[in-house]
């Protein structure tokens, strides 16, 4: 895990990307992973419309402001599913940490990169941090984090429909 120029924007964008499929397939209705394609059920271009799991009410029961772009469109949620508990005897959080670490990654970095990917995921929960919006809010790393993000739902829907792994 170099600390090169960049280093923030990449990890940031593999992760983000990971996230929106991991919570797009949470979403889906079994049903719909069984017997549909995974291009049909793709998250950028068939969000799910009303996703139960996203609230307009805060733990107060307050009314939620949505979120904004830069351009002041609102924002998609992308509501938090756990990673998957087996962690990295889990393929799908192998194929995350694989990008970022690179393929002559020793033993330590990839347990360090295990602890960074849960750390930041419970973050996620939370919501998208300012920083993370602010380095992957250019049109070039919207482009990066939607190629992520659609490659993560393929290698997902893979997984648990075809290999049935757990989600």
């Amino acid at each position: 895990m170099s600390r090169r120029r960049g280093e923030f924007e990449h990890r940031t964008s593999i992760f983000e990307g990971a996230f929106r499929a991991w919570s797009h397939l949470g979403g889906l209705h079994p049903e719909d992973l069984e017997n549909k394609p995974a291009a049909d059920l793709d998250p950028l271009t068939r969000p799910i419309e009303n996703d139960p799991r996203v609230s307009d009410v805060d733990k107060k029961g307050q009314k939620k402001e949505p979120v904004k772009n830069p351009d002041g469109t609102k924002r998609r949620e992308y509501p938090y599913e756990p990673l998957p508990r087996s962690g990295l005897a889990h393929p799908y959080v192998q194929a995350i940490l694989s990008p970022w670490l690179g393929p002559d990654a020793d033993h330590d970095a990839i347990q360090l990169g295990l602890t960074t990917l849960r750390t930041w995921w419970q973050h996620r929960r939370k919501g998208e941090s300012g920083s993370a919006m602010a380095a992957l809010g250019t049109d070039k790393m919207r482009g990066v984090v939607e190629g992520y993000t659609r490659h993560f739902f393929n290698l997902a829907h893979c997984l648990v429909v075809n290999d049935k792994e757990q989600q």
